[in-house]
């Protein structure tokens, strides 16, 4: 407990046998009844002055003055101290901090951001547009100060520590992505995160081979060079310029799109011809069991493929409208919010 919080717990418990050696008073001095007692003692304590209950002996007119010399100075500062507390919780940097993090108490599924630099800022824009909630992890404040305009839950500290994860929310969270700019730091954040949630899809960055392939034994389901991925995207622009901006969201037109679609039961059974000449859409690719398959039109959609459909936004739309229907509430909003940034991104999961 705090020494603030200390004093105003003696302050009150000061007041309250102020309040009662009052009423024991005035019952003893004037006889008055208890409730009658009380609302004198009160009375005097607070300076309200509504008027007396009864015209009060020689004796209780001494004891008024007792209570008030000593009541009313210690109800000023119980006041004052009341409201330096209030401005001081509303003000204090920490604890504006530990309210913020009172809230990732709650948040489920959402995604982990390790390090918000450069490439942290621009998972985080990504997400946030697909409508994902994120919290992320750095330990410069400084660095926070855009994503917390922008409505992203922030966390202060190391991401390497197992309890900054933990008060992160990586147990109950859907996915995590460290991308701080140093490998062992990376590599060390796989593993604390792979320990505390084995469900967890933990995506990591590496500068180099070597430190990718020890962050896939400790547990990545997927490591990215984003240097490579850097010369491979100006390579891929210079060989082929439009499917590059049409792969990479560049395209922001709503006449053709590219969504990846969790098949739900309603289409399952149903050919991709079926699909395709119902809804108008094209079926690029069905992956099935961490593997993608080329679609084939007499091929026949499981429970648990994920299906990547291109098309025009309405066709697309159709698609998903299946999977509304298929039953699942949650899926029938993400259809409504994937619509909307799938046709701006040009290429957008679900």
């Amino acid at each position: 407990m705090s020494v603030d919080r200390r004093r105003l717990s003696l302050l009150l418990a000061l007041v309250a046998g102020l309040v009662l050696f009052g009423t024991l008073g005035y019952r003893v001095l004037e006889g008055w009844t208890w409730l009658d007692c009380l609302y004198m003692s009160v009375m005097v304590l607070t300076t309200v002055g509504f008027g007396e209950v009864a015209p009060p002996s020689a004796a209780g007119k001494l004891f008024s003055i007792v209570l008030m010399t000593f009541g009313i100075g210690l109800m000023l500062y119980l006041l004052t101290l009341l409201a330096e507390t209030v401005v001081r919780g509303l003000t204090d940097p920490l604890a504006v901090r530990r309210r913020k993090e009172r809230k990732l108490i709650h948040l489920r599924g959402h995604t982990v951001v390790c390090g918000y630099g450069q490439v942290g800022e621009a998972v985080c824009v990504a997400l946030r547009a697909a409508r994902r909630d994120v919290v992320v992890i750095d330990h410069r404040p400084e660095h926070l100060e855009w994503a917390q305009g922008q409505g992203i839950h922030t966390l202060v500290g190391d991401a390497t520590d197992e309890d900054v994860l933990r008060r992160a929310g990586a147990e109950r969270a859907e996915s995590l992505v460290t991308v701080i700019n140093s490998d062992p730091s990376n590599l060390y954040v796989v593993l604390s995160a792979r320990g505390l949630n084995p469900a967890l899809r933990v995506i990591a960055r590496a500068s180099d081979e070597s430190a990718a392939q020890k962050m896939r034994r400790a547990g990545a389901d997927e490591v990215v060079n984003p240097y490579q991925l850097s010369g491979n995207r100006i390579a891929a622009m210079m060989l082929a310029p439009r499917l590059s901006r049409l792969l990479s969201g560049d395209v922001t037109s709503d006449h053709f799109i590219i969504r990846e679609i969790g098949v739900p039961d309603a289409l399952v059974g149903q050919t991709v011809e079926a699909l395709g000449r119902e809804t108008g859409a094209l079926i690029v690719a069905i992956w099935r069991g961490g593997q993608p398959l080329r679609c084939r039109a007499g091929d026949e959609l499981q429970a648990g493929d994920t299906v990547l459909v291109a098309g025009a936004a309405a066709e697309v739309d159709a698609v998903e409208a299946h999977r509304a229907a298929g039953g699942s509430a949650d899926a029938g909003s993400a259809s409504a919010d994937s619509a909307g940034a799938g046709s701006a991104a040009g290429v957008q999961p679900t």
